[in-house]
Formats: structure tokens, sequence, C-alpha cells
């Protein structure tokens, strides 16, 4: 079967390595984005942010015709659309998106699967299949959630399956051939259970990684070092295997999903709400170790991204943290190498002995510290 796609917010984070996957598999792929910076890079085949062998798989795509367009219509052409804008618990959000699929479907043509990737709501699915299934149009609706590790877009797109939320078994197989043609095994499941399967995997993994937190803010209560003491508790005890390190908690999903499974089912969110108050307890905490560890209002701020190795300040508690400092009266300058325009080590190593990491980029192991004061938020 002959497939030609559109990704729409094919030009974003989860769409521009899908969008180069599917195009380097042989298949006519069309994004289509109104982000115009993004879409002048990509057309001059420079990757608008941080993947893993994004500048190849980008310099192939585009070689092979790759399409970039912000033409809604091109859509027509196309007999399978990805929509890789995702909503969240936000009324205004909900909106946006609801018109943007009332959109993408208002340009299609005859026989066409109509795929959800990101995030969407419980019962998203299912609205929008009774709000357009009677419009004589041929229309399959499936949601494919992406499962993606931000900088781990092309290595995981190859090996983890593919779950299916779909209306019916018919609709499963057919669009399981697409997959296959990508070489991507899927995995059949309901609107319902596809939906919640995307949001528990990141509310879980948020309140995974904020119960150390929870630990670190009750050591810091009463004067421990927490990290020394994980380090002790995890030293040759099998069971403590894999333990990720106190530290920020956020990025474009963790929070924004956690929030809206909150939402969606209410008998969570008492848990949830505690699991966030956690971690706004934990930025206080650094804040008050700032005003007692260091020895004046000056600070070098090492890291603002949401996680090493990442230009992506979406919901980034770094960036969170420098905010409130300057709130709360220090002066603080930020050195990151993933964000453009900022200011080097050489430039700003010189203006305070005090030093907070509070994303540990590799590029810092390489640092001078030595006579400085430094406050390390994590290392994952």
């Amino acid at each position: 079967m002959k497939f030609k796609v559109a990704v729409v917010g094919g030009a974003g984070h989860i769409g521009l390595p899908f969008s180069c996957f599917i195009s380097n598999k042989g298949i006519e792929t069309v994004i289509i984005d109104v982000h115009e910076e993004n879409m002048n890079k990509i057309a001059n085949k420079v990757p608008p942010f941080i993947e893993k062998d994004l500048q190849e798989e980008l310099n192939k795509a585009i070689d092979s015709g790759m399409v970039l367009t912000k033409d809604m219509k091109r859509i027509s052409e196309c007999n399978i659309i990805f929509i890789t804008l995702g909503t969240s618990s936000k009324l205004e959000d909900i909106d946006n998106f609801n018109s943007l699929v009332d959109d993408v479907i208002k340009f299609t043509e005859g026989d066409t699967t109509i795929l959800l990737r990101s995030t969407i709501a419980p019962n998203t699915m299912s609205n929008i299949f009774k709000k357009h299934s009677n419009n004589n149009l041929n229309l399959r609706f499936i949601y494919a959630p992406e499962r993606i590790a931000e900088g781990k877009a092309f290595e995981e797109l190859k090996e983890m399956p593919q779950i299916i939320g779909s209306n019916n078994d018919k609709d499963y197989v057919y669009i399981s051939s697409f997959f296959h043609q990508l070489g991507i095994n899927t995995i059949n499941t309901s609107y319902e259970e596809a939906e919640f399967i995307k949001l528990f995997l990141n509310t879980y993994r948020y309140m995974q990684f904020s119960t150390l937190n929870f630990f670190e803010n009750i050591a810091f209560e009463n004067s421990l070092d927490f990290k020394k003491l994980l380090n002790i508790a995890s030293k040759e005890y099998p069971r403590m295997n894999g333990v990720p390190d106190s530290g920020f908690v956020g990025g474009p999903c963790l929070i924004k999903d956690s929030k809206t499974f909150s939402e969606a089912y209410s008998n969570s969110k008492s848990i949830i709400n505690e699991y966030l108050k956690v971690n706004e307890m934990f930025i206080s905490n650094i804040i008050e170790r700032c005003k007692n560890e260091f020895n004046s209002k000056k600070i070098i701020q090492l890291g603002i991204t949401f996680k090493p190795g990442s230009d992506d300040l979406r919901d980034s508690q770094a960036y969170l943290l420098n905010k409130k400092l300057i709130e709360e009266g220090f002066d603080v300058l930020v050195y990151d190498p993933f964000i453009e325009n900022e200011q080097n080590w050489t430039d700003i190593k010189d203006f305070s002995n005090n030093v907070i990491i509070a994303t540990y980029h590799s590029e810092f192991k390489s640092l001078n510290l030595d006579n400085k004061k430094v406050i390390l938020i994590g290392t994952n």
C-alpha cells in the first residue's frame, strides 16, 4: 500500500525527528508548520534544537524530497495525517487543540487516517470520533502516543513498539501496515487504554523522580546531607541499583502530563498535588541553602535547561530556580553551553566564588571549580 504522510507541527521536538524518520524510510512526507524560524532552519538543513543524529537524518530527508510548508491545504494530498501538537488540562489548550483537529479534517479528502501523537486528555479520541464519524468522509481516527525520550528519538523509534489506540480491529490492521513499513511493531489497545498509558508513564516517572526529592527535603530539615546518605545507602546494595539522584523534575511532559492525569482521574489529585508541593519545597530549600552557605548574594549558575545535554527550556526547573533566586535578591549570572547568546565561562568565572550547578551538563566536569563554594542540585 502506498502512503503519503503529512505531519502537522512537524517542525517541533516530536514532529521533526519523526518526519525525518518516515521520509528516510522512503515514504513521501510533508511537514506542515507555521513556526517560521524553525522552518527556515530546517529548509537550510540546520537542526532547530539538539537531538542526537538529527543533523544526519535531516540532511538525508531534505535531499530525498521531504516537503516543508505552512499551507494546510497540502493535507488533501496525503492519506496519513499526524498531529504532533499536544494539549493539556487547561481549557484554552483544549479549545485550541480541538480547533486544530477541525481544521485538519476540513482539508482531508477521500480515504484518510488521522493520528494524534502527543499528550491528550482522556476521552479526547472518543469525542473526536463522535463529532466527526458522520461527516460523509472515510476517516479513521487513531491515537498513536509518542513515548520517546528527548535526545533518543532515532534510537527509540527503531526499538520500541508503537501503541495503537483504535476504535476497531479493522482500523488497527490498516494502520499497523503503515508502521510495519517503518519497521515498527505495534500493540493494539482501545482509545481509553492508550490515553491512560501515555499519561500514566509520565506521571509515574514524575512521581518516581520526585520521591527522592521528598527524602532530600526531610534530610535538609534535619540538617543531614542526603546525597552523602544516598551514596552510602546505595554502595554495594543491589536493591538500590538504578535509583536516581535527587534533583530537578521538569521538562515538557512530566509536570504537564501529571497535572492532566490528576484532572482526569480525580481520586489521584491529592497524591499528585503532594508531589508537586514536594518539588516546590525542593526549590525553596535550595534557595535557603544559598542564603545559609554562600557568603554573598552573587552566584554563578551553571546550567539552565531542563536536563543535561539538552537545549530545551520548557518547564525547566533550573530556569524557574534562576527566576526565584533573582526575586530573592540574588545577582545571578548563567553559563549554559547549550543556550545561544549566553555568557561564556571565561567571561563570568571571576564574578563570584559561589557556584550552583543546576543542570549537570558533562561540559561542566572539566571546569576548574577549586576555591569555589559549590552547591550541586543533581547529576541526572
